[in-house]
């Protein structure tokens, strides 16, 4: 059994799992608030993939956090070793993907307007009903204005206007874009920070993993 500071590495092992579980709650909360928002119809594939990504790794860590907890009380070398690597690899990734998403924030604001263009143009029946509910919300009006819709002979929905009235005479003139883009950057901000928070603590339980690991192993030797 180990001792002395060994001891105390154990029990503050035992303390950062339980701070996993918590990364790993946060991570998954935050990954479905952000998937849950409107603007995921108007994104790229590689910005929706990753609160989606956030989900799967919340949830690999409570798998990890069980190696941590068994390996501690057992003093198990083995699965404390294998806890130290699997939360190492967990910070490598989480590291990336909140520098990735920090460097992919200045590319939003051209694809993000094309998006809502042919979005707009196109049509659709979910698209139109996520229109109307953004439009209604922010009192805004197409694109850059309501010209997006008379441009191409699209009539001015009714949900650019105030309510109750019964054609869009007098619709919003500003268009919806910079409050889309302010939203949107503003929730890469909030993935790349969680994400690279949570990798800083990650990294100090992976420090404690391999010092009792260590430290097991030298009281098995019998050094």
């Amino acid at each position: 059994m180990v001792q002395g500071s060994s001891t105390c590495i154990k029990y503050l092992l035992f303390v950062f799992n339980f701070v996993f579980v918590i990364c790993g709650l946060a991570l998954i909360i935050v990954g479905a608030v952000v998937i849950k928002k409107d603007f995921t119809e108007f994104m790229d594939s590689k910005y929706v993939t990753a609160p989606t990504i956030l989900i799967v790794v919340g949830c690999i860590i409570f798998v990890v956090a069980f190696f941590g907890c068994c390996g501690a009380v057992k003093e198990n070398h083995c699965m404390v070793m294998t806890f130290g690597l699997l939360v190492f690899v967990i910070f490598v990734v989480e590291l990336a993907g909140g520098i990735s998403a920090y460097m992919y924030k200045g590319e939003v604001k051209d694809f993000l307007k094309q998006n809502m263009n042919d979005s707009l143009v196109q049509q659709k029946k979910d698209a139109l009903q996520l229109w109307d509910e953004m439009q209604s919300k922010w009192k805004c009006c197409g694109v850059d204005g309501p010209q997006d819709y008379t441009n191409v002979g699209i009539t001015i929905p009714k949900s650019c206007c105030e309510p109750g009235t019964d054609t869009c005479q007098q619709p919003f003139i500003k268009g919806c874009f910079p409050q889309m883009l302010e939203k949107v950057k503003g929730a890469i901000t909030v993935i790349g920070g969680v994400a690279v928070g949570l990798a800083v603590v990650e990294l100090l339980g992976c420090m404690f993993a391999w010092c009792l690991a260590s430290a097991i192993k030298r009281d098995y030797e019998g050094v």
